[in-house]
């Protein structure tokens, strides 16, 4: 399988630079710069070894936008896409065409004509839809034509699943679509993978893929074979990390770090504990994107685990930060924050935005706290009745231990909702079924010290 020869180091446990931006680091800025420079020289879409350099200077990941605008001001293509692009990554619909919205879609176009492929794909998406920019699709279509007839593998993928070219299985036996998957388009052949009716066909097509080079179909193919071939599945893993794919390092991070050290299957796989490498994989994981680190980074800087000291403040800017991702669980958890201050300066219409946005993508948990929202009068009427209502449809979602809150809320009462000791003992017994010993435990932490919930 073709792999990049490019060792991730790191330097281990590296204090966080006092001054991250890159006017301090002049030497490793201008490394960063070269390696933009390659990655548009390739017109390729990774930016994993200009984020290391950042990481290995500065040991922090939020100072990527620092950098990133940097360059994008003098000029570099790449930078430029990588700037508009996250400002770009949610926009709400009635703020489509704000001013800011209209800078992130001009420094997309910059990019874009100075002849960077990846760019033109977020133009062509900007002015089909009207963001940033008046909606023109003719205009739009010039663009990711444009890109396609480059020979580059990634805006012809894209222009089938934006066109809605493929969509489903079937849509492999289109001639557009079976012409990339002759052409060996590993982003086709990922794609269709997931569309797969059956494991066999699944797995062939992710063979395919990572024959070609696709780090996600080596990590797809990793996971796939965690537990019946462990050894063959970090073989694969680490692969995936030196194509750079932020999902493989995000999970050999988080078994580097959360694994436990004398599990069976890890022991087998050759997988050595280290929080500090571990922790460096997970970063920079986070700075390519990647929801799931941004959300464990959120959750260790504030419990402080895995090396990492108690800091609810970064917690909550991972939290928000995977939140605008789109990640429900950051959502959910950034918004108790907000709601509740903790460490951070409260918020409590903001936090509610989160805690419902999480609650609508499915989050059972996020609509827990929504109750516990309702029930105390955070940014709405206190109203127990409805917190109840809450609890059960969070129940209703899966999630049992909605049961052990019902059971408190109803053997304390509240706002419009009298105690009933008899009511509250059956719900903790329904919660018991699936519970068992842990529902007592919870009901019994919640009377002696509140329900006080955190992230």
């Amino acid at each position: 399988m073709p792999v990049k020869k490019v060792e991730l180091t790191f330097t281990p446990d590296a204090p966080r630079a006092e001054n991250t931006t890159p006017e301090a680091h002049p030497e490793a800025y201008s490394r960063f710069v070269e390696h933009l420079n390659t990655q548009l020289k390739e017109n390729t879409y990774d930016f994993c070894l200009a984020l290391r350099e950042i990481l290995e200077a500065t040991n922090d990941e939020f100072a990527v936008m620092s950098w990133m605008e940097k360059a994008a001001a003098e000029g570099n293509a790449a930078a430029c896409q990588f700037v508009g692009d996250r400002r770009l990554t949610r926009v709400a619909r009635n703020k489509a065409l704000a001013p800011e919205v209209q800078e992130a879609f001009t420094l997309v176009k910059k990019a874009a004509d100075a002849g960077y492929d990846p760019a033109k794909i977020n133009v062509f998406m900007c002015m089909k839809m009207g963001i940033g920019t008046r909606q023109d699709e003719k205009a739009a279509e010039k663009y990711i034509i444009e890109a396609c007839r480059s020979g580059n593998m990634i805006p012809r993928a894209r222009w089938l699943t934006m066109t809605g070219r493929l969509k489903d299985w079937a849509d492999r036996e289109r001639p557009e679509v079976a012409a990339e998957v002759q052409r060996g388009n590993m982003y086709v052949l990922h794609y269709l993978s997931a569309l797969a009716p059956s494991l066999p066909e699944r797995v062939s097509l992710l063979r395919q893929a990572a024959e070609k080079g696709n780090p996600d179909a080596l990590y797809d193919l990793s996971a796939l074979s965690s537990s019946s071939a462990p050894k063959d599945s970090y073989t694969l893993l680490k692969e995936a990390v030196r194509l750079h794919s932020a999902n493989a390092l995000f999970a050999l991070g988080s078994a580097m770090t959360d694994g436990d050290p004398e599990s069976p299957v890890l022991k087998e796989a050759g997988v050595e504990h280290n929080d500090a490498l571990g922790r460096s994989f997970i970063k920079l994981a986070a700075m390519m994107n990647n929801e799931s680190a941004s959300f464990w980074l959120g959750s260790v800087n504030y419990h402080g685990k895995c090396g990492v000291s108690v800091d609810k403040a970064r917690a909550y800017q991972h939290f928000d930060h995977g939140a605008l991702l789109g990640n429900a669980p950051c959502g959910a958890a950034a918004g108790i924050m907000l709601l509740r201050g903790l460490g951070i300066p409260q918020d409590t219409r903001k936090g509610l935005y989160y805690l419902n946005v999480a609650a609508n993508s499915g989050v059972p948990h996020a609509v827990i706290l929504l109750a516990y929202a309702q029930h105390n009068g955070l940014g709405l009427p206190a109203d127990t009745k409805a917190a109840c209502s809450l609890l059960q449809e969070a129940a209703a979602l899966g999630l049992k231990q909605a049961y052990v809150y019902l059971s408190y809320l109803t053997a304390r009462g509240g706002a419009n909702y009298p105690a009933d000791t008899r009511l509250a003992e059956r719900y903790l017994r329904m919660a018991r079924l699936d519970m068992k010993d842990e529902a007592q435990k919870l009901y019994d932490k919640l009377m002696a010290g509140g329900w006080n919930p955190e992230p």
